[in-house]
């Protein structure tokens, strides 16, 4: 016979909260069907080493946050007055979260069809449980929701959702698709860092669980890295993040049966995961991945990454140049530690700006190809500041032969003064002004024609810090980061690239590969003059 729900021994069992999780809570599956919830490997992972503080990398459709729901319910229901929280990239996202967390409790008593007599002990516990944990009205027993945002038990627990959750102490929090949030609403990003984190203690328990976008910038990525910098520390303090990562081939669905066909890029990828990363996959998880991938294209990366550098590698949906630097990183083209060509010329290409953002790049172009050199970018400074960089450059380079700068350049100031002549004031010479593109689009495609030539050294990866203390994106990133406004509500798609901190550095890059259409670029090798020092 069956342990009786109040029998001691399955009292015993209800201590144990991974039982718990494996006998007393149902979800519908993929399929819309019912079953109990069975974490699987990655879920059990994550709960066996579940630190206060987590940051989780991982592909699509692994179950991590139906794992972290049915944690959330398990804790309110076990732990009088417990405080939890979900945000996520939209409100109704949240509420398909929360749903989660309410069907669970809705089904604490479900019995099956076909029942064993170990589904009818557990139902009856559920049934018990259920009258604990509700609140009474018109005489039934349920959870209490407020406007579909909050979720209260009898015992005072109660689950609250949001897009920031600023205010308020939660013992946990689940942050689902921050790096969504990061490219498309830094602000509220930076809220939430600043804001929801701040709202549970030390010893509460954050989950942060995000597939990554927006590449190697924004509020996710930071926040991931310094969580992966920590998996080298001996021991982790409460407020320290430890580093989850899930790649696909954590999922045993994601393999396809049959006889092993792919093409000669995907056999060079799965021979590259072997030899610099030890990954070993079956026949059909490689069948499973090639297949995917011709639909997915560049976005497999970032749905579905390997390993996590796969995941800071994609850019932002509407990325501009994204198809482009994706396979430039596949021909090991970005981050390469090449000399410069001192027998060369050396450019410089700018996007200026007052109040706003100054991109420089600097740049070779020899034998048909482009060599960006070096990237630096800085916001509110004077002319004076941009003109010391530049000196600085040409001490460790050499002479630069000619600066290119946008048409803006030319127009003079309230003191009848250009841009140009005041870099003359400033000892920069042998500078031109790239005429006017009426269509931005002419000159993006112009810079798209020449990346499948180019190489980016490794300089053009660096991150600068600004005079706030705080990290900019590099050159490389704002060049994957430059990406279309998302389409209206209505679905409406727009092709405006859209001004923000990565935009000035594409713009710059853009200026480069203007000033070549126009013939302003000489590839022909000549003598440098040395600059005097």
């Amino acid at each position: 016979m069956p342990p009786k729900p109040d029998s001691p021994p399955l009292r015993m069992r209800l201590r144990d909260p991974l039982w718990r999780l494996h006998h007393l809570y149902w979800i519908e599956n993929k399929a819309g069907h019912l079953q109990r919830f069975q974490p699987n490997a990655a879920q059990l992972r994550l709960h066996r080493n579940l630190w206060y503080r987590n940051a989780v990398l991982k592909a699509r459709q692994l179950g991590i946050s139906t794992y972290v729901a049915m944690l959330m319910l398990d804790r309110c229901l076990f732990t009088p007055h417990f405080h939890a929280g979900i945000i996520d990239k939209t409100l109704p996202d949240a509420e398909q979260k929360l749903e989660k967390l309410r069907f669970a409790w809705e089904h604490l008593d479900y019995l099956p069809p076909y029942p064993t007599e170990q589904d009818r002990a557990l139902a009856c516990l559920g049934a018990l449980l259920k009258q604990r944990s509700g609140m009474q009205k018109r005489n039934e027993w349920h959870p209490v929701a407020d406007a579909r945002t909050r979720l209260a038990f009898a015992n005072g627990s109660d689950v609250r959702l949001g897009t920031t959750l600023r205010g308020g102490t939660l013992q946990l929090l689940h942050v689902s698709e921050l790096a969504h949030v990061s490219v498309h609403a830094p602000w509220r990003a930076r809220e939430i860092r600043t804001g929801a984190i701040n709202t549970v203690p030390a010893n509460g328990t954050i989950i942060l669980e995000s597939t990554h976008e927006g590449g190697r910038y924004g509020v996710n990525y930071e926040m991931t890295l310094r969580a992966m910098e920590n998996t080298a520390l001996s021991e982790l303090s409460p407020l320290d993040f430890r580093f989850f990562f899930f790649s696909w081939a954590d999922n045993p669905d994601y393999s396809l049966p049959g006889k092993g066909h792919w093409g000669d890029t995907m056999a060079e990828y799965f021979e590259k995961l072997e030899s610099q990363h030890g990954i070993f996959l079956t026949s059909e998880q490689k069948r499973w991945y090639s297949h995917m991938e011709r639909t997915m294209g560049a976005a497999m990366r970032q749905e579905y990454p390997t390993t996590p550098d796969e995941a800071f590698s994609t850019g932002n949906d509407g990325a501009i140049y994204g198809a482009q630097i994706a396979l430039l990183r596949e021909a090991g083209r970005i981050g390469a530690d090449f000399a410069y060509n001192a027998q060369e010329p050396l450019y410089t290409a700018w996007d200026l700006g007052l109040s706003d953002h100054t991109a420089i790049w600097l740049v070779q172009y020899y034998g048909g190809a482009v060599y960006w050199l070096n990237h630096y970018a800085a916001n509110q400074q004077p002319l004076e500041h941009f003109a010391a960089h530049i000196h600085t450059w040409q001490r460790q380079y050499g002479h630069i032969a000619t600066h290119f700068l946008p048409h803006d350049a030319a127009h003079r100031d309230p003191h009848g003064q250009s841009y140009v002549e005041s870099l003359a004031h400033c000892g920069i010479s042998s500078v031109r002004v790239v005429p006017r593109t009426p269509d931005i689009w002419r000159g993006i495609n112009n810079l798209r024609m020449l990346l499948p030539r180019s190489w980016f050294h490794k300089d053009t990866l660096l991150q600068r810090i600004n005079a706030r203390g705080q990290k900019e994106p590099s050159g490389l990133s704002c060049l994957e980061m430059y990406h279309t406004a998302p389409p209206s509500p209505g679905g409406v798609a727009h092709d405006t690239p859209v001004h923000d901190a990565a935009s000035h550095s594409a713009d710059a890059a853009r200026m480069f590969a203007e000033a070549l259409s126009h013939g302003l670029v000489s590839p022909m090798c000549y003598t440098r003059k040395r600059a005097k020092m």
